[in-house]
């Protein structure tokens, strides 16, 4: 019977250290950001969804098409969209929640499926045209994540069945080795929520008393992150974090967080990263997390300490609204089933 096992052994990963509780020093917090930073410079994907790439990709596809005996002549079904993404992301999340794995797991599949759509796979880019071997490929990556992330371990059969039977448990490993050699084998690279995790723990003591908010509310943040294709081509993961965490500095009461040490714990985040946090794109990111916590949450996060000047350049002048409505789906059989 598919179900999930325990897998034993389980790997740290590498945020564990800093929420266990426990007291780090702060060099080894510095240094623990300095390694990220180098690594995510391996981890960053391109605008896949560009009109562009999208036809490039329709001459990949049909070219292999009448080369390989995997897919069947009519692999062009409709090009995936913004829209497409977004369904399938909130389908990855009810499926992490009603198997109550972490919400993390859900990110790291969404920034796996962004990798693998960015890379030169052929495989891929007919995911990119084809929307059933998008949501077989979106599928794959949660199934890998959850190996890689989680103390147990989803198999196969269990994904075949959360998909209807539309996808074989067969078809998800053979992809599953594909995907892998796509991202060439890099699973484990930061993600926004270990990088606020890490910054949060440079917090003073004067800030102990507000710092459970300000780490609910940059956490939250981060994972509405994942679900705007806004922030998935050329951005690196740590500026989501960073201005998660300085609007959530911004929402917090005046008087609450002393002004000189909170100016202070800006300029050492400012430092640690090597950020510009007035650049245009800081600014543009804030103000999209913003408007996602306002639209989730219902109230929004006002700016007092960290204001946000008026004019801002977009975060993303060629994408447009990226919350429109649209009567396209991510596969003619719907993932609706766990609703």
């Amino acid at each position: 019977m598919a179900s999930l096992a325990m897998k034993m052994g389980r790997d740290l990963h590498i945020d564990d250290e800093a929420n266990s509780g426990r007291s780090i020093d702060k060099q080894d917090i510095l240094n623990s950001i300095s390694a990220m930073l180098r690594q995510e410079e391996h981890y960053l994907c391109h605008d896949y969804l560009d009109h562009v790439s999208v036809l490039d990709d329709i001459v990949a596809a049909t070219t292999s098409a009448t080369t390989t005996h995997h897919h069947p002549s009519n692999v062009i079904d409709a090009a995936i969209d913004e829209t497409c993404r977004s369904k399938m992301c909130v389908w990855i999340f009810h499926v992490i929640d009603s198997t109550r794995l972490q919400r993390e797991t859900a990110s790291v599949a969404m920034a796996f499926l962004d990798r693998y759509l960015s890379s030169s796979s052929e495989r891929a880019a007919l995911a990119r045209l084809n929307r059933k071997e998008y949501q077989l490929a979106a599928m794959t990556c949660l199934y890998i994540a959850v190996k890689i992330r989680e103390p147990f371990e989803m198999d196969a059969g269990l994904m075949s069945r959360l998909s209807r039977g539309i996808h074989s448990a067969e078809e998800i490993t053979s992809l599953e080795y594909e995907i892998l050699i796509a991202l060439q084998w890099r699973v484990n690279g930061p993600t926004p929520l270990q990088f606020v995790n890490y910054i949060l723990e440079l917090l003073p003591d004067s800030a102990k008393t507000i710092a459970p908010t300000i780490y609910e509310h940059s956490h939250f943040q981060a994972e509405l992150a994942t679900g705007d294709y806004a922030f998935v081509p050329h951005l690196r993961q740590s500026t989501i974090a960073v201005a998660s965490i300085l609007n959530s500095l911004g929402g917090i009461e005046r008087g609450s967080f002393p002004y000189n040490e909170c100016i202070q714990f800006v300029q050492t985040i400012s430092t640690a990263l090597n950020i510009d946090i007035d650049s245009p794109l800081m600014n543009a990111v804030r103000r999209r997390l913003l408007e996602s916590f306002a639209k989730s949450s219902g109230y929004e996060l006002s700016q007092g300490v960290m204001l946000i000047p008026t004019h801002i350049v977009p975060l993303k002048d060629d994408v447009g609204a990226l919350f429109e409505e649209s009567p396209t789906c991510v596969s003619k059989e719907p993932l609706d089933y766990l609703a």
